[in-house]
C-alpha cells in the first residue's frame, strides 16, 4: 500500500514527503541520510507524481548528484535493497530504466525524524497526511496514542517504563523498539532499530537513559547502544 500525492491536499502529501527525506538527510550522517539526500533531489526534480516512477539515465543522475556512473549505480542499487525504489521497467534501445519509488517504505524509514521536525508534523503525519479511510492507495501510518511498555523482568522493560511515565512522546519516537541485548559486568548492552537511532540516543538522551537505567538497578554504571 502506497500514500497517494493526488488529489485536493497534493500539495501538503508532497511537502510533508521531502521534508521527511530531507530531515533524515541532514540529522543521519550514515549512508541512509546520504541516500535521503539524493533521492529528495530525483523526487524534486524528475519525479512523476502521478504514476510514482522517475524516468532518469544515469549519465544525467551522475551530474545532479554529483557522483561517477559507477557510484550511481551502486547507489540506485543501496536504494533497491532498502526497498525505497524498485524497477519499474527496463532500459532498451533509446529508453532508460524507470523506477517507482515505494513512498511507504520511505515514510518508515524516515519516522524517528518527524519529532525534529515538531510536534505539528509528528501529529498530521499521525493522522495521515489525506484523512482519508483506510483504503489500497492510503499509507498506514501510525495512530496517535502510545502505549506503556511491558514488564519482561529486564532491567531495560523497567527503565523504559520509568522512561514512558515521564515522557510518552519521547519514549514513543525514540524508545519504543529499543531493546535489550544483554550486561556485561556494569555496562548494560541495548540495540536500537537503527544505527542513526543510536547515534541520535547517545547524543540527546544518553543522560536520561543512564539515569533511567540506575534508578531501576544501581548497580549499572555505562550503557551501551547500538544499531
Amino acid at each position: 500500500m502506497q500514500v497517494k500525492a493526488t488529489g485536493p491536499k497534493a500539495s501538503v502529501v508532497k511537502y510533508d514527503i521531502l521534508t521527511a527525506l530531507m530531515t533524515l538527510g541532514l540529522h543521519d550522517k550514515g549512508t541512509d541520510g546520504r541516500l535521503a539526500q539524493r533521492l529528495a533531489l530525483l523526487i524534486t526534480a524528475r519525479f512523476n507524481w502521478q504514476s510514482e516512477t522517475f524516468c532518469v539515465g544515469l549519465r544525467e543522475i551522475a551530474r545532479m548528484w554529483p557522483v561517477t556512473e559507477r557510484t550511481t549505480k551502486r547507489e540506485l542499487a543501496l536504494m533497491r535493497s532498502r526497498g525505497w525504489i524498485s524497477v519499474h521497467r527496463n532500459a532498451a534501445r533509446g529508453r532508460v530504466t524507470e523506477h517507482r519509488v515505494h513512498l511507504n517504505a520511505v515514510l518508515e524509514a524516515t519516522r524517528l525524524c518527524w519529532p525534529l521536525v515538531g510536534p505539528d508534523f509528528v501529529a498530521r503525519m499521525g493522522q495521515g497526511p489525506q484523512e482519508q479511510p483506510a483504503s489500497e492507495n492510503v499509507v498506514p501510518f501510525a495512530k496517535a496514542g502510545a502505549e506503556a511498555p511491558q514488564n519482561d523482568g529486564t532491567i531495560w522493560a523497567a527503565a523504559s517504563r520509568v522512561m514512558f511515565d515521564n515522557d510518552p512522546a519521547v519514549h514513543a519516537a525514540w524508545f519504543s523498539k529499543v531493546t535489550e541485548v544483554g550486561r556485561d559486568g556494569p555496562r548494560l548492552e541495548l540495540a536500537a532499530p537503527s544505527a542513526f537511532a543510536a547515534r541520535y540516543i547517545e547524543t540527546h538522551y544518553a543522560g536520561r537513559v543512564l539515569a533511567a537505567v540506575t534508578a531501576c538497578d544501581p548497580s549499572v554504571t555505562t550503557v551501551r547502544i547500538t544499531g
